[in-house]
């Protein structure tokens, strides 16, 4: 895990790429279209734009991701639109999984693989805060419930109405999780003098 290496996570936040950039990625081989309808399903409803838009405390985000992969379209597709509610506190940044990032890729594994989506918290000064990979809760369930079946099933939530918003709601979870650390750090309370 690389939450001891701030300057290498911040030289790799420095290579990554806006959002349209990176999407723009996915043109040539026909990889778009997923990122633009999901983004277009994820706007923020009014309560969840208000939440972000109080946001104080600036954060890095960079995700390592895919445009091949549909649970990285997901919740890229998520966290744009969360940065986009908050732009002077929350930076978001790209990186494609790829040779080019191969050290970053070889120390993010996860359960011992290499996954995608996986996104680092970063505070203003770079400083790793938090990281989050591979799927969220609702995706795992519902992998759960195809793979695993009526044995899990019984452990489970009910499904939710809306999976595509479920996830957004999880990524958003998190997102507030790491502002809320932020903000009541006392590192950073005393740097801001608040």
């Amino acid at each position: 895990m690389l939450m001891n290496q701030t300057d290498f996570l911040k030289t790799k936040f420095e290579q990554g790429r806006s959002y349209a950039d990176f999407v723009a990625l996915g043109e040539a081989d026909g990889q778009r279209p997923p990122w633009d309808q999901r983004y277009a399903q994820l706007t923020l409803n009014d309560e969840q734009a208000a939440m972000v838009g109080g946001f104080t405390r600036k954060m890095h985000v960079l995700c390592l991701t895919g445009t091949w992969c549909g649970d990285c379209v997901l919740q890229g597709a998520a966290m744009q639109r969360i940065a986009e509610a908050n732009p002077q506190a929350i930076d978001l940044r790209f990186l494609l999984r790829s040779e080019e990032h191969a050290e970053l890729v070889v120390k993010s594994q996860i359960n011992a693989g290499f996954r995608v989506p996986v996104s680092w918290f970063l505070a203003e000064d770079f400083e790793p805060v938090s990281w989050f990979g591979d799927r969220t809760l609702s995706r795992y369930r519902a992998m759960a419930r195809k793979a695993i079946g009526p044995e899990v099933e019984p452990t489970l939530p009910d499904p939710p109405a809306d999976p595509v918003r479920e996830v957004l709601r999880e990524v958003l979870d998190e997102f507030e999780r790491v502002q809320l650390l932020l903000r009541l750090s006392g590192r950073l309370r005393e740097k801001h003098g608040d």
